[in-house]
């Protein structure tokens, strides 16, 4: 009996508290969203996209025209300056062959002439007809040496023209091309059989092969105008390959374009004129980049630089989204104890990175501040 009394009363006791709890008005207690403001380093950075490629590199290409007849080296070989690269072998035209032996024949004929008219002098100085400072006897002298030399130039263009090898004196003219630089083989673009186009010819001559220095490689890119402004060479570079890009490298600026090399054209429409646009790219290097030692790298590899424009270590910090503007000044959000549990700072600001942002004056290391980006999710007091 007296067990049944005990939970009777409980029952009753929990049943009062309950309406008593659910009648009664109580005040909701807000949660603000805090965030500490803490010690960090603040970098404004301008992005530069491009590609590593060497800093010295040549275009190989003839000066004589014809076909390829040998290839000693193939991409990715290492040459040093003077290696025979690629032997060309003359492919003349008949006209053109025809005209070089007729050149070549009537050289012969003049030679002859004025050696026969030579001869004819020197006779008549011998017999005392004429002086020996007699001025046709001197220009016959001369005649017979420059119809020497046309002869001997015509002779070697025939040589030229027929084998792609000739003599001049002690240096021998040759149609094998040579490295003129040490260095690796970058790209081939001709086969052996294939026909070329000479450096001498009107039309744009065939690049054969590319060389370069893969020791020195340099980051070319270009970055936007209103960055470009504010670069100077010697600023600090990072950078991030694309085959590696959890590999961060370093570099100096070394060039910056005083001129655009690239300017977006919109073709209007309605008309046959140009429309510029505003985004004008500039082109910049870096140098000295400090390439691990384990990494392979590959000529064209695209890369992405960040140029450190200005930084500030050792500052007090806090995310922009926490700003809040009142007549375009700045102010942050302090907790307090009021109604509504916060009230407003004007804030005076640093650097910023897009990210955080320098707070110079208003605000101390460790304070707390109101999240005010979050502000629209609290509930209403």
């Amino acid at each position: 009996m007296k067990k049944r009394w005990i939970a009777a009363a409980v029952i009753t006791a929990v049943t009062l508290g309950t309406v008593y709890y659910f009648n009664t008005p109580h005040k909701e207690v807000l949660s603000l969203p805090l965030i500490t403001a803490e010690t960090g380093s603040i970098e404004k950075q301008a992005v530069a996209v491009g590609q590593i490629v060497p800093a010295h590199s040549v275009q190989i290409k003839s000066q004589i025209e014809g076909i390829v007849g040998e290839i000693y080296h193939g991409v990715g070989e290492q040459v040093k300056a003077g290696t025979a690269l690629i032997k060309i072998r003359p492919n003349p035209t008949p006209q053109r062959l025809t005209q070089a032996i007729t050149e070549l024949m009537s050289s012969q004929a003049q030679l002859q002439s004025s050696k026969q008219k030579l001869s004819n002098l020197e006779r008549l100085v011998r017999d005392d007809v004429i002086p020996s400072n007699y001025g046709e006897y001197i220009q016959a002298k001369a005649n017979v040496s420059q119809n020497n030399a046309d002869l001997q130039q015509k002779q070697q263009n025939l040589d030229l023209i027929r084998s792609g090898e000739s003599s001049v004196g002690s240096s021998k003219l040759t149609s094998t091309i040579t490295a003129p630089i040490t260095g690796t083989v970058l790209s081939l673009n001709v086969e052996v059989g294939e026909p070329i186009i000479s450096t001498e010819s009107s039309q744009s001559a065939t690049q054969m092969m590319s060389l370069a220095d893969m020791s020195d490689m340099i980051f070319k890119g270009s970055v936007s105008e209103h960055d470009a402004a504010q670069l100077q060479a010697g600023m600090p570079v990072t950078m991030t390959l694309a085959p590696y890009p959890e590999v961060e490298m370093t570099g100096t600026l070394s060039k910056v374009a005083v001129q655009s090399e690239k300017l977006n054209l919109q073709q209007n429409s309605s008309s046959s004129s140009e429309q510029r646009s505003f985004d004008n790219g500039f082109q910049v290097e870096v140098n000295n980049i400090l390439f691990p030692a384990d990494l392979i790298i590959r000529s064209g590899f695209s890369a992405t630089a960040q140029i450190t424009l200005k930084k500030a270590d050792q500052v007090t910090t806090i995310p922009e989204r926490a700003l809040q503007f009142s007549d375009n000044k700045p102010e942050i959000l302090l907790p307090d104890d009021s109604a509504q549990g916060f009230h407003a700072v004007p804030v005076e600001l640093g650097l910023s990175d897009g990210i955080n942002v320098e707070v110079i004056s208003g605000l101390q290391q460790g304070q707390e501040i109101v999240d005010s980006s979050m502000m629209g999710a609290l509930p209403d007091a």
